[in-house]
This record gives structure tokens, C-alpha cells and sequence, in this order.
């Protein structure tokens, strides 16, 4: 029996999983583009499941020091229904707004790293989402759209879309969340405190774009 690309994937994230390998992490390590293995990258436009390539896979199992043989076997007793992320992996990284702009937090493309992340159930889906976290507000610095005490949902590996809710962040940067708008021959950005729209490239450099996929109360 041929199995499901889903089982090819599920089985893949349980072996990276036990060398505690997350999916970016594990393409980087690969030699691969740090979104490449990421859930949102493999449905293809009809909404079907899609096959990992050769070439990628065999450098996946490279890095995770498995045999092609083995890794065959795995599939074979896995089953389509057998490999499910366990409780940690229902967990999202989290972090107080006041934090964002410390270093040490998000790594060279944006990403979540560190000890200092703690950890919590994530509202919806968006474990499955290997690089999304958390921003707790621990002030009234995005009031009145976002209080004080609540929290967004924010997913790097997701593309940027006009009307968009974003944060916009990065190491010494005050962050800031808002709306992405395009007025004329570029992108703007509205903030949600005080709804001032100024044009993206006076943000500056060294700042990252991460879409907001949920706010909670």
C-alpha cells in the first residue's frame, strides 16, 4: 500500500521531534530555506497534500542520521493516524510585549530562540505552525485595539497580505503593532495606538514583519 504524503510528513516531525529538532530548525540544519518544512509550505494551491522531494528528504534524514531503510520502516508502522504531536506539542513559545526588543530573543531571520521563552497552550491550531508564538501585553501600549492583559498570535512563516494586522519588531526597535496599507506605490503601515499611517521604509533597518493571525482577551 502506497502511504499518504501526510504520513510522510507526520513521520518526519516525530523523528525530529525526539532529537528535539523543530521543523525550521531542522532546515537549517538541512541546508534549506528556514520556512521549507514548515506546515503552510506543504499543501499546494488546491488545498492537497504535497510530496517532500527526494533531494530534500534524503538531506532531512541526513541531518537526523536515519536510514532511508529505517526511515521506510518507520513509515510502514506508522500508519496514517499513528504519529500525533504530543501535549509540548500543543505548546506556543510566549513573551511579554515589553521583551520584544531585547536581544538574544529572535534569531538572524526573526525566529523564537532562547531560554527566555516560556511556554502555553496554543489558542486554535497554530501549534502546528512550528514558528509561531505569543505576545502577551503587559501594558497599554497597543490600547484600545489590543489590552493590556491580552494576547496575539503571531506567525512569521505566513505571508504578508495588504490589511494585514502585523507586529513590527526587532533588537533595539520598539515594536509596535498595527495595520499593513497600501496607499499609492508602496505599503504602509498604520499603527493601532493613535492610527497614524506612516510609510514602511521609515521604520528602519533591522526590523521584521510578522503577521498577526489572532488577538485574545
Amino acid at each position: 500500500m502506497i502511504p499518504q504524503p501526510q504520513t510522510i510528513w507526520q513521520t518526519v516531525d516525530a523523528l525530529a521531534r525526539e532529537q528535539g529538532f523543530t521543523s525550521s530548525s531542522l532546515a537549517k540544519a538541512a541546508g534549506l530555506d528556514a520556512t521549507a518544512l514548515n506546515p503552510s509550505r506543504r499543501v499546494v494551491a488546491s488545498g492537497a497534500m504535497r510530496w517532500p522531494s527526494l533531494p530534500t528528504l534524503l538531506r532531512v534524514l541526513d541531518v537526523l542520521q536515519v536510514p532511508l531503510g529505517v526511515f521506510a520502516q518507520h513509515i510502514v508502522n506508522a500508519g496514517p493516524c499513528r504519529i500525533v504531536p504530543d501535549e509540548n506539542g500543543r505548546l506556543l513559545r510566549a513573551l511579554p510585549f515589553s521583551m520584544l526588543g531585547q536581544n538574544g530573543v529572535f534569531d538572524q531571520q526573526g525566529l523564537p530562540c532562547g531560554p527566555v521563552w516560556e511556554r502555553e497552550v496554543s489558542p486554535g491550531q497554530w501549534w502546528t505552525e512550528p514558528d509561531a508564538y505569543v505576545v502577551r501585553m503587559d501594558g497599554d501600549g497597543m490600547e484600545p485595539v489590543v489590552r493590556d492583559g491580552g494576547s496575539v498570535v503571531v506567525v512569521p512563516s505566513l505571508p504578508l497580505r495588504e490589511g494585514d494586522r502585523v507586529l513590527v519588531h526587532g533588537p533595539g526597535h520598539t515594536p509596535i503593532m498595527g495595520l499593513l496599507l497600501e496607499m499609492g506605490a508602496g505599503l504602509n503601515f498604520c499603527s493601532f495606538r493613535g492610527g497614524e499611517v506612516q510609510p514602511l521604509d521609515v521604520l528602519g533597518e533591522g526590523v521584521w514583519l510578522h503577521r498577526i493571525v489572532m488577538m485574545t482577551v
